[in-house]
């Protein structure tokens, strides 16, 4: 009989329940599983409060990565920034181990962020604007005794998502597609690396989607893929939400954003200039994680429709650099 390799076991609502009793948050009366994604989230909840309690994908991040992130969320709440944070179990310690059929997970249960996904309106995208603004100024100084495997730079934005990248592009198109995409990654590396660049903590994929707004107040959370990175990317990265999910509201919603942003904390020219190229790379990224990530999304999204709608949004990047 031959060996089943599990990638990525689910567990049962009741399971997570019973790993709560680990937690001073009183009696949890329920608990449901949310989303699946790049990590698996459940919804817990008690008489008073509701609690999200996530687990993350084993090879995904390992145990450095997740304490970095703690890292980070505590240093954000102390300094008076508001977001989703990590509760500690009744030991003392911030990361529950699960040992599953893929080997060790570890499981972090985080307060829930009150409130809704912010709608995208000009007033809404003046406050998000303002959000990011407030979390670089206040994060200027964070450091963590943890190390983050990646950083937000060109390596992680560009030459490894390239790699899984071309030779899908290769199947579907030949090398027709080469000169353009080699050419285009050799313009946006050589504009970054000769710009003066702002760099330092990131949230790294900060959106509507990953945030709640609560009597007009924004409050963030999902730092998964937070890290030390360039900022323009972080702006690119709402940016391109705008473009990919609300193309009529693009131009006066980006607008409001980066009014706000600009208001809270300031960006020199080389920034700004440089954010379209941002936009290019979360592109590149964003698909990388797709195909790297098939137990996941699978593979039945890849075909030649949707990579040549990659191509297009690429093209008509570049027409604004």
């Amino acid at each position: 009989m031959s060996m089943i390799e599990v990638k990525h076991s689910l567990f049962s609502n009741t399971s997570i329940q019973g790993l709560l009793h680990f937690y001073d948050i009183g009696m949890v009366s329920g608990c449901e599983f949310l989303t699946r994604g790049l990590n698996d989230t459940y919804v817990a909840y008690t008489a008073e409060e509701k609690y999200i309690f996530r687990v993350y994908r084993k090879s995904w991040r390992e145990l450095s990565d997740i304490l970095f992130e703690i890292d980070a969320l505590n240093y954000l709440s102390e300094a008076g920034y508001p977001v989703s944070v990590p509760v500690k179990r009744m030991d003392g310690s911030w990361l529950t181990e699960i040992h599953a059929p893929e080997g060790i997970r570890y499981g972090v249960l985080f307060t829930f962020s009150k409130g809704d996904r912010p709608d995208i309106t000009k007033e809404n995208c003046l406050l998000i604007g303002q959000a990011l603004g407030k979390l670089h100024k206040v994060s200027a100084n964070f450091t963590s005794m943890h190390k983050r495997r990646f950083e937000i730079d060109l390596k992680h934005l560009a030459d490894d998502p390239l790699e899984l990248i071309m030779p899908k592009l290769n199947h579907y198109f030949g090398n027709s597609k080469d000169s353009f995409l080699n050419g285009l990654i050799q313009t946006v590396k050589e504009e970054v690396t000769a710009k003066k660049l702002d760099y330092g903590f990131c949230h790294g994929d900060f959106h509507n989607f990953n945030m709640h707004l609560n009597e007009q107040k924004i409050e963030a959370f999902d730092f998964d893929c937070c890290s030390s990175g360039y900022r323009s990317y972080d702006l690119a990265v709402f940016w391109w939400n705008l473009k990919n999910n609300y193309p009529s509201l693009e131009a006066t919603c980006w607008d409001e954003f980066l009014n706000g942003y600009l208001g809270q904390n300031s960006l020199n020219e080389d920034n700004l200039n440089a954010l379209s190229k941002f936009v290019a790379l979360r592109r590149f990224w964003f698909l990388g994680i797709l195909l790297k990530n098939d137990d996941v999304w699978g593979t039945n999204w890849i075909n030649g429709k949707n990579l040549g709608t990659f191509i297009t949004q690429l093209e008509q990047d570049a027409e604004k650099f």
